[in-house]
């Protein structure tokens, strides 16, 4: 097969089983887990590398910020192979107050509140991950005693979008019968949305999981007109703890893959 155009990888050079990160400098921090890791491409925001974790070859590849960069980076890795994907970033803060930093997040589906998957099949078609993955996650999870919530998340396209972006979808917590409710959706990111649609249509398998690196933010606040400000983490050390417990989550979920 050619090389694919922005990953500049080839068929036989990647494993079945993919690591997203967003961050093409945190392909190398997952590398560090891995033995005999070595960098295949490197080109835009894409950056590729393989290694082995518990006997089973491992594929890292960034995908850059968003739905549009994530989905060239998919497309062109299920082209030469790629069969389980499972993205690993960061959420910032989560929309319930009950999920702190320092928190997991395994989303079950995704809300679609960006453009790229239009471009693929209308609105109505769900954004959700693969229940095989999910488990797994939630397995290596429970086996390593992290802290984790299950549930929706919502992907959308600007980061500094503005506060009625968020809180439309909090609009109805204002109705008398629903004052005491939480919102199901527990997150927001810019990334996994895309690569559940594309996953489900090609007929591979795809998942997620969520460091909550910020304090946080709570939808109903916003509803109520508070004006809360989307943070990126609430320190350098809770980052770097929480990322490496999804690291390290995410890679036993691999091991335990067919």
């Amino acid at each position: 097969m050619n090389i694919q155009p922005h990953l500049k990888i080839t068929q036989g050079q990647i494993s079945p089983y993919v690591l997203l990160p967003g961050d093409p400098a945190r392909v190398d921090s997952i590398g560090t887990y891995l033995e005999n890791f070595t960098i295949l491409s490197n080109n835009r925001e894409y950056r590729c590398g393989v290694g082995t974790y518990k006997g089973r070859q491992i594929t890292v590849c960034s995908t850059g910020i968003g739905c549009p960069s994530s989905a060239i980076a998919v497309e062109e890795l299920i082209n030469v192979g790629a069969q389980y994907l499972i993205r690993v970033g960061t959420c910032g803060g989560a929309w319930r107050e009950d999920i702190p930093a320092g928190s997991l997040i395994i989303p079950t589906a995704s809300v679609r509140d960006e453009g790229t998957t239009i471009e693929y099949i209308p609105q109505g078609f769900p954004a959700v991950a693969d229940r095989s993955i999910v488990n797994a996650l939630v397995q290596s999870s429970d086996e390593q005693n992290a802290n984790y919530v299950v549930g929706i998340n919502r992907t959308h396209d600007a980061f500094y979008g503005s506060q009625s972006a968020i809180a439309k979808w909090g609009t109805y917590l204002k109705e008398e019968r629903w004052k005491n409710e939480k919102t199901p959706i527990l997150s927001s990111e810019m990334e996994s949305a895309v690569l559940f649609v594309i996953a489900s249509l090609r007929n591979v398998k795809a998942g997620a999981i969520f460091a909550v690196n910020a304090n946080p933010e709570s939808l109903k606040d916003r509803v109520n007109g508070k004006d809360t400000a989307v943070v990126t983490e609430s320190s350098e050390e809770v980052s770097r703890q929480t990322i490496d417990a999804m690291i390290r989550v995410a890679l036993e979920a691999i091991s335990k893959l067919p």
